[in-house]
């Protein structure tokens, strides 16, 4: 049984499987798989395009929905109101892109919904008014943002939204987001990291290599039980059948605190995905 963090009595498992940039023809293969492997949060997006994919996926597994930690993400960046503007059109709109998302995953509703970028036709406060009426409406369990720096974090509670559930960054040992880390802690806000192996770069590092022969786990493994002893939830993505039964395979051993100390040290600012161009919503990232 895959070990999770609770709050407001939802309970995330601490590993799920990412589905970027999974093609189409791959992506409901994969998800199934890694259902049938014991995986029990899937993590989607509007945005990456497969949607539908995941929900056949989910289907074809057999899974029950209840048993299934189920999120996908709100594409705030290409959404435009369509003939016209003002917030009534924007919800409006927002809303048909959501429900879109349902359809596509075959659900009724999802664990979590997130603001994936911090970049809206609308401001800050409307979009996270229209998230917490699909909170409302129960289509949605939780509501929570990726890709927010400690300002905006910081703004949504200016706002009165105190209660995020988490924010989505990506972190891996060779990016420190420990500024970050430290306001979401401070907010009661779970990090749940993508990218989490570096895209395969933990694999290169010596550090990593030595840790791996220490505990008997590969250097992902290593990784991602980094990231799961921060109390924070991480979110691989793979087509490879082997690499999804070991990233789940990281419940049966403790790294020791000196150790963690020696991948914290590895953080040499690498950050795989860019930074979108920031509107005026957007403060200078941590």
């Amino acid at each position: 049984m895959a070990e999770t963090l609770t709050k407001a009595g939802l309970a995330i498992p601490l590993i799920g499987l990412g589905t970027w940039d999974l093609d189409q023809k791959k992506c409901s293969r994969v998800v199934s798989e890694a259902l049938d492997l014991g995986y029990r949060h899937i993590d989607a997006a509007a945005m990456y395009e497969n949607e539908s994919q995941v929900g056949a996926g989910i289907i074809d597994s057999k899974i029950d929905r209840e048993e299934l930690f189920l999120t996908t993400k709100i594409n705030t960046i290409s959404w435009t109101p369509s003939g016209g503007s003002g917030p009534l059109l924007q919800n409006k709109s927002i809303i048909q892109s959501f429900e879109k998302s349902l359809l596509n995953l075959k659900t009724d509703y999802v664990d979590l919904l997130l603001i994936h970028w911090p970049r809206f036709e609308t401001n800050l406060a409307d979009m996270l008014e229209i998230m917490y009426e699909i909170k409302d409406s129960q289509k949605a369990k939780e509501i929570g943002v990726a890709n927010f720096n400690s300002n905006l974090l910081k703004e949504c509670v200016n706002f009165g939204f105190n209660d995020l559930f988490c924010n989505q960054i990506e972190y891996h040992p060779f990016l420190s987001q420990s500024k970050l880390l430290t306001t979401m802690k401070s907010l009661d806000v779970i990090p749940v990291a993508y990218c989490p192996i570096c895209r395969g770069d933990v694999a290169k590092d010596d550090v990593i290599i030595n840790l791996s022969d220490k505990y008997n786990k590969t250097p992902a493994q290593i990784a991602l039980r980094w990231i799961i002893q921060q109390n924070a939830v991480a979110i691989p993505k793979t087509a490879n059948s082997d690499r999804l039964k070991e990233n789940i395979d990281v419940y049966d051993f403790h790294i020791a605190e000196s150790d963690m100390d020696k991948i914290y040290n590895l953080a040499r600012n690498q950050r795989l995905v860019p930074n979108l161009e920031p509107n005026e919503l957007v403060y200078p990232w941590d």
